[in-house]
C-alpha cells in the first residue's frame, strides 16, 4: 500500500475502511485520480490524508493516503481477489 503520495502523481482509488465509513468524496472504487495541493490547505500527508482530483480536473476530495494505489499495486490486488473468487467457486461446485 502506498503511504507516501506525491503531488502531481496519478493513483488508483480503492477506499480503505476509513474512507468507506466516513467518506468525504463521491469517488468510485478503481477510479484514477491525481494528487493535488490546494492553496491554503494543510500539507498532503497531514494525519495521513491527501487531496485528489479526477483526471478530467473535477474535484475529487479528501481521502486517506492508504486508499491510493499505484497501477501495479491495484492490478496485484485484483489478481488476488480473482484467485479467491475462483477458489470459492470451485469449493461450491464440489459441495
Amino acid at each position: 500500500m502506498t503511504n507516501k503520495v506525491r503531488v502531481g502523481q496519478t493513483y488508483i482509488y480503492s477506499p480503505n475502511l476509513l474512507d468507506k465509513i466516513d467518506g468525504r468524496t463521491n469517488l468510485q472504487d478503481g477510479e484514477t485520480v491525481r494528487v493535488i495541493q490546494p492553496f491554503g490547505c494543510p500539507r498532503n500527508g497531514t494525519m495521513d490524508h491527501t487531496f485528489v482530483q479526477r483526471i478530467d480536473g473535477s474535484r475529487g476530495g479528501l481521502v486517506h493516503c492508504n486508499s491510493l494505489h499505484t497501477k501495479a499495486e491495484y492490478l496485484d490486488y485484483l489478481k488476488r481477489r480473482i484467485a479467491v473468487m475462483d477458489a470459492e467457486r470451485k469449493d461450491s461446485k464440489l459441495a
